[in-house]
C-alpha cells in the first residue's frame, strides 16, 4: 500500500514539472514570464514538501519491510517446529501396535513355546497380547518329546487351547531320582528327572549345567514360570521300565526316590512357588511288548521289578486324588488298551498320529473342563 502512495507522489511531481516546462515559451510576454516564475517557485516548494513526504514514506516502508521477514521467519519456525513434532509423534503412534503385537512371537519355535508349534515351543499369534494367552508347561518323557511337529501332542494342545505350550519333556527320563542322587545337591546337579526340571523352574539349578544338548534345555530357558497357568506332569513309563520303587523304602511319602514321592515332591514345590497355577497329573498309558513279530505280553502282566504298569498308574491316581490335582487316567480310561493298541500304538509303547490326537484332546478337555481330584479320561468335547 505504501509503495503505491510513493509512486503516486512521484507521478504528481513529474506531471507538475511537465506542465511547468510545457508553459515555458520564448513567445510569451514579460508578464507571463513573471507568472511562470512565480508558479515555478510555488512548484519547487510543493516539490520540496512532496520530497519530504516521499522520504517519510520510504523510511516507513523500509521499517515495515524489515519487520516482515521476522514475522514470516517466526511463522516458518513455528511451522517447522510443528512439522518436527508431527514427525516425532508419527513413528511412536505407528510403533505402539507392534509393542502390543506380541512378542514374543506368534510362530512356533523350538526355543519358544508351542503356541506350539513344534512342540516345545511357544509363541503368540501376531496381534494378540501375550498376557491374554494361556501358558502351559510340560514335564514328561518321550510320549511328549518324541514328536515335535504339527502332529505332536504339544502342538495339538496349543491349537485346541489357543495357548503357549512349553514342552520341556525329555525322552528316557523318569519322575524318580536314581539311587545315590540327592534332592538338594544343587551345585553339582545333573539329574534330568522330574525333580531336576522342578529345580530349574524354582531357579535352584542352572539348566546349562545338565540340559545342554536337549531340546527341552533350549525351551526351559525361555520360560517365565510366574506366568504359568498349568503345569502338566506326565511320567511313569521309564520308572516302570527301570523297576523304580512305587514308594521309597523309608516310608517317606515325599521322598523323590519313589514314584509317588517324586510326584508329591514336585507338586509341593511347584505349588509353593506358583500358587496360582494348576497342576495336571497324567498316568502312563497302556503298553504291549513284541518279539519276532508277536506280542508276548503287555503292561498288565509284565513286571520289571517295581510292579506292573497298572500299579504305577494307580499310584499316580492316588497322588492326584490326595493332592487335589487335575488327573487323566492314561492307562484305564484314555481309550488305549488291548483292543485299540493297533490303532493308537506304533511300537507297542509310543503313540501313533491317531494316538497323539486322542491324547491331546483328552489333555485339552481336562484343562478346560476337568475338576481337581477327579479322574478324566477320553474326551467327548472334540
Amino acid at each position: 500500500m505504501k509503495q503505491k502512495k510513493a509512486l503516486a507522489v512521484l507521478l504528481m511531481i513529474t506531471l507538475l514539472i511537465v506542465s511547468v516546462l510545457g508553459g515555458c515559451s520564448p513567445e510569451k510576454s514579460d508578464t507571463a514570464s513573471a507568472e511562470y516564475e512565480e508558479q515555478i517557485r510555488q512548484l519547487q516548494e510543493e516539490i520540496g514538501r512532496l520530497n519530504e513526504q516521499l522520504a517519510q514514506y520510504t523510511a516507513s516502508e523500509g521499517t515495515a519491510e524489515s519487520a516482515v521477514p521476522s514475522s514470516e521467519s517466526g511463522t516458518e519456525t513455528a511451522d517447522a517446529s510443528q512439522a518436527a513434532s508431527e514427525t516425532d509423534a508419527g513413528p511412536e503412534t505407528a510403533s505402539a501396535p507392534e509393542t502390543d503385537a506380541g512378542s514374543e512371537d506368534a510362530s512356533v519355535s523350538e526355543n519358544a513355546a508351542v503356541s506350539g508349534n513344534t512342540s516345545g515351543e511357544s509363541g503368540s499369534p501376531e496381534g494378540s497380547q501375550e498376557e491374554d494367552r494361556t501358558q502351559i508347561v510340560v514335564f514328561g518323557d518321550s510320549i511328549w518329546d518324541s514328536t515335535r511337529d504339527e502332529t505332536g501332542i504339544a502342538y495339538l494342545v496349543s491349537e485346541y487351547m489357543d495357548a503357549d505350550v512349553y514342552n520341556c519333556a525329555i525322552g528316557g527320563t523318569r519322575a524318580t531320582l536314581k539311587p545315590g542322587e540327592a534332592t538338594d545337591n544343587y551345585d553339582t546337579w545333573d539329574s534330568t528327572s522330574l525333580s531336576g526340571m522342578v529345580n530349574v523352574a524354582l531357579g535352584k539349578v542352572d539348566p546349562e549345567t545338565f540340559l545342554e544338548g536337549y531340546i527341552a534345555g533350549g525351551v526351559i530357558r525361555d520360560i517365565d514360570f510366574s506366568k504359568t497357568d498349568y503345569f502338566i506332569i506326565a511320567y511313569g513309563l521309564n520308572d516302570y521300565f527301570a523297576g523304580a520303587p512305587l514308594n521309597a523304602d523309608n516310608y517317606n511319602s515325599w521322598d523323590a526316590h519313589g514314584y509317588g514321592g517324586a510326584l508329591r515332591f514336585a507338586i509341593d514345590r511347584l505349588r509353593g512357588a506358583f500358587p496360582d497355577a494348576q497342576i495336571l497329573l497324567i498316568s502312563p498309558n497302556y503298553c504291549q511288548f513284541w518279539k519276532d513279530g508277536y506280542m508276548y505280553t503287555d503292561s498288565n502282566m509284565k513286571d520289571f521289578g517295581g510292579g506292573t504298569l497298572t500299579d504305577y498308574a494307580n499310584v499316580c491316581r492316588n497322588v492326584a486324588e490326595t493332592q487335589n490335582t487335575l488327573f487323566i487316567d492314561g492307562y484305564s480310561t484314555l481309550g488305549i488298551n488291548t483292543y485299540t493298541a493297533e490303532e493308537y500304538l506304533e511300537d507297542g509303547i509310543h503313540l501313533t498320529e491317531d494316538g497323539r490326537e486322542l491324547y491331546a484332546k483328552a489333555v485339552s478337555s481336562c484343562l478346560k473342563y476337568g475338576k481337581p481330584g477327579e479322574v478324566s479320561g477320553n474326551s467327548v468335547y472334540y
